[in-house]
């Protein structure tokens, strides 16, 4: 399996075979997120690393009072670009309601690194700040 298509099926995966994606990342694959949004249970540090602290990060936006519903979850816009050293961009955008019943819709951005054809690490940006409102107001 190529990379792009080793990035493409683990984030298709996380949610729905997380099992699945375990078999694609290394040991202590690390997901780097926003200073903007802390996650629960890590609130110090932006560096999720191993597996199950990625999970925890995946689940966090659901688990929130006014989190997300996953069943409402669409991925209009996705978008997976090669880069040099093992690295794979990739870019979507996400829709969804919340459990508050409002419309939410965020562009991210992935810079993911491979390791041996496995996800090493991955670091996100996107528009915290609009989250972070939605789910606190």
């Amino acid at each position: 399996m190529g990379n792009k298509k080793t990035v493409e099926v683990f984030f298709n995966s996380l949610w729905t075979d997380p099992e699945l994606a375990r078999s694609l990342a290394t040991e202590d694959v690390t997901w780097v997120t926003t200073r903007s949004m802390p996650i629960p249970g890590n609130e110090g540090s932006i560096e999720h690393i191993g597996f199950e602290a990625c999970l925890n990060v995946a689940n966090s936006g659901k688990q929130h009072d006014n989190g997300y519903l996953p069943e409402t979850l669409s991925y209009p816009n996705q978008l997976y670009l090669e880069a040099e050293d093992n690295h794979v961009v990739y870019q979507f955008t996400m829709q969804c309601k919340t459990k508050g019943g409002v419309d939410y819709i965020n562009d991210y951005l992935f810079l993911v690194k491979l390791v041996d054809g496995k996800i090493a690490r991955f670091q996100e940006y996107w528009d915290s700040k609009q989250a972070f409102d939605l789910l606190n107001s």
